[in-house]
Formats: C-alpha cells, sequence, structure tokens
C-alpha cells in the first residue's frame, strides 16, 4: 500500500490523465460509432439469442460511452470487444466505405495510448516506487547493523582494532548502549531540577525544558509528586553525543601508536648499531689498504 501513496501525486495525475484520455474516446465513440458500442455480447440461452447488453445499456449518451471505454478499455484492454464487428465493405458509392478505418484507427490509438503508454507509466511508478522503497529499508537495515547510534561509527574500524573480533559488539553493549542513553533521558524527566549534577544540567539544557504556566511563567508540578514537570524541547540539541568518536577507539590507537612508535625507536637503535659495525668495518678495511702499499714498496 506505502508504494501507491508513496508517489501519490505522479499516480494521480497519470490517472487523470487516463480518465481524461478515456472521457475523449467516449466523445469520439459517441460521435462516430453509438450504435456499436456494448457491455457485452449477446448470450445464448436455451437456443434462443437474448437481447445485446443485458448487462449494460448502447451508447446513448457521452457518459454512457465513456464506462463503457473504461469497462471493456480498461478491463480488458482491448475496447474491440466493447464494439460489434463492421462490414468491410468495398462498395464505392456506399458513404460508409470508411467507417471500418474509422474503426480500425479508433481502437488502435486507445490501445497504444491508454492500454500501453499510460497504463504502464502507472504501473512503472509503482514498481520503481517498490525498488526504492526496499533499497530505503536495505540501507536502513545496513545503519542499524553496521553503525554505532550513538556515534555512528562503523562497525569494522571497532573490529579492525578489537583483539577479539567482536569489538563493534562489545561497543554498543557496553560503551554506547542506546537504552541506557534512553535511561538516562527518563531519569531527567524523573529527576528534580534542583538535584541535578554538573553534566545532568548541561544535558538537560540541551534537550529538556520546564514547563511553565503560559501566563503566570510559573513552574508547573505534579499534583502527585510535587516535581516539576519537564518537556521535550521544539529543537533538540544533541551536541551532547559523542559524535564520530568513541574512547575505546581512542585507547586502541594511543596503544598502537605508542606500539609503533616503540618499533620505530627499535628499529632506529638497530640501523645506529648496524651503521656504526659498518664504519668501524669501513674504517679497518681503510686501515688494510694504506698499510699494505707500504710493505709491498722495494725501496
Amino acid at each position: 500500500m506505502r508504494s501507491i501513496t508513496y508517489r501519490g501525486n505522479t499516480l494521480l495525475q497519470t490517472a487523470g490523465l487516463a480518465l481524461v484520455m478515456i472521457y475523449f474516446f467516449g466523445v469520439v465513440g459517441f460521435i462516430l460509432f453509438p450504435e456499436l458500442f456494448q457491455f457485452a455480447e449477446a448470450d445464448i440461452v436455451g437456443g434462443r439469442k437474448l437481447e445485446p447488453n443485458n448487462n449494460g445499456a448502447r451508447c446513448t449518451s457521452i457518459w454512457k460511452c465513456t464506462l463503457v471505454v473504461l469497462d471493456m478499455g480498461i478491463r480488458k484492454e482491448d475496447l474491440g470487444e466493447a464494439m460489434d464487428d463492421i462490414p468491410w465493405k468495398v462498395d464505392t458509392s456506399d458513404a460508409d466505405q470508411y467507417r471500418i478505418f474509422y474503426r480500425m484507427l479508433y481502437t488502435l490509438l486507445f490501445f497504444i495510448i491508454v492500454s500501453t503508454i499510460l497504463m504502464n507509466i502507472i504501473f512503472g511508478v509503482i514498481i520503481d516506487t517498490f525498488a526504492e522503497l526496499r533499497a530505503k529499508k536495505d540501507e536502513i537495515d545496513r545503519d542499524i547493523s553496521g553503525k554505532c547510534f550513538i556515534c555512528g561509527i562503523e562497525r569494522f574500524e571497532f573490529d579492525q582494532l578489537g583483539e577479539s573480533g567482536s569489538g563493534f559488539e562489545d561497543h554498543i553493549r557496553n560503551d554506547h548502549n542506546m537504552w541506557k542513553y534512553l535511561f538516562f533521558q527518563v531519569y531527567l524527566r524523573e529527576q528534580d531540577y534542583d538535584d541535578y549534577s554538573g553534566g545532568e544540567s548541561y544535558v538537560f539544557s540541551k534537550t529538556l525544558q520546564l514547563v511553565q504556566h503560559p501566563h503566570t511563567h510559573e513552574t508547573i508540578k505534579d499534583i502527585d509528586t510535587g516535581r516539576q514537570l519537564k518537556a521535550a524541547k521544539p529543537q533538540i540539541d544533541l551536541s551532547w553525543l559523542p559524535q564520530r568518536s568513541a574512547m575505546v577507539l581512542k585507547n586502541q590507537r594511543s596503544s598502537n601508536d605508542e606500539k609503533l612508535n616503540e618499533r620505530l625507536r627499535q628499529l632506529e637503535a638497530s640501523s645506529t648499531t648496524l651503521t656504526a659495525r659498518l664504519h668501524a668495518r669501513l674504517d679497518k678495511l681503510l686501515a688494510v689498504a694504506t698499510s699494505n702499499p707500504a710493505h709491498d714498496n722495494p725501496e
């Protein structure tokens, strides 16, 4: 049902155009073929042929012709079934010799414009709406299962940095449990305003407000509990929520950074030791190279 109501304006506009075209064909049919229209073919009961249109009436007015076009043309997608056959006349002196061509053109145009184009547009809008709604539902499901509801960070970031491979599940269950945030809002509503802590007062100022009398501007209290009544603000500020931020990621990233820095220091120390050894070896080779020519000199 939602696939119809979601694009209701487009469907109504297309359906209105279809009704206009049906009315147009009803008018043309009333002008050219008023005696040929019928709701149903004549039935034969007990060997006797009944009068045609026993479930309807002939096209004696424009609105009746429009009803015939609407019933037979839309339901059976062939307006020709609502019309009696016209004999193919070859007598050139007959004034109605071209009437069969008018009938063929009439039914063909109805089939092309109404049955094919307009009806397929309506069905296409419904089918495209189905696909669009399904795509939106899949996107919502991916966000629900693949992102933290509170901070909006993707699942793979937690799983990538977690040691057990279930970092995301631990995060949404322990760190950013959305039900705990909901309970916190309920707590702020139930707790007396004067008993708030600094952090609670800050969150209250972002999300809630005290209900005041419209004339005296005094805070209204509950008759049974005596506590101030609170209501949600018209524009709720969500800046108090951790957006794209999580302590567990910061700690893990800091730990990884420390490990990386330690590894870099080890590599730097190894590189320094190796460089010193290479310099010592090079000095020995140079010493040997400079002493050998003096021993080999014949003078």
